[in-house]
């Protein structure tokens, strides 16, 4: 029994492992298209699993990018700022990411 309990004890950290990303800030030009689509690859899926949602890089988008980060949501400052702002908090946090499990750990 202790055989079996270690083999699934090592496939479920396995697959943590396998799910789990650690992503790093982007080091492109906030807001440009380059931006938004590496924040949509390495950091969250703004869509509804099935490629419905805002277009990448509108307001709405941004405000949902904002929400899932767990950052103050600034949709009253111009467009560039709110990129400018959110630059900054990436590069100032960790973020532990597991999509399969919908987890998101802030460090």
């Amino acid at each position: 029994m202790k055989i079996f309990t270690g083999i699934c004890s090592v496939i479920v950290l396995a697959w943590l492992f396998v799910t789990t990303s650690v992503p790093r800030a982007p080091v492109v030009q906030p807001c440009t298209q380059e931006w938004f689509s590496y924040l949509d690859s390495h950091y969250f899926d703004i869509s509804d699993g099935e490629g419905h949602g805002p277009d990448l890089g509108n307001s709405e988008w941004v405000n949902a990018f904002e929400e899932k980060a767990k950052l103050l949501v600034t949709n009253g400052l111009p467009k560039q700022q709110r990129c400018q702002l959110i630059q900054g908090q990436l590069e100032r946090r960790t973020y532990v990411i597991n999509e399969q499990l919908g987890w998101t750990f802030l460090l």
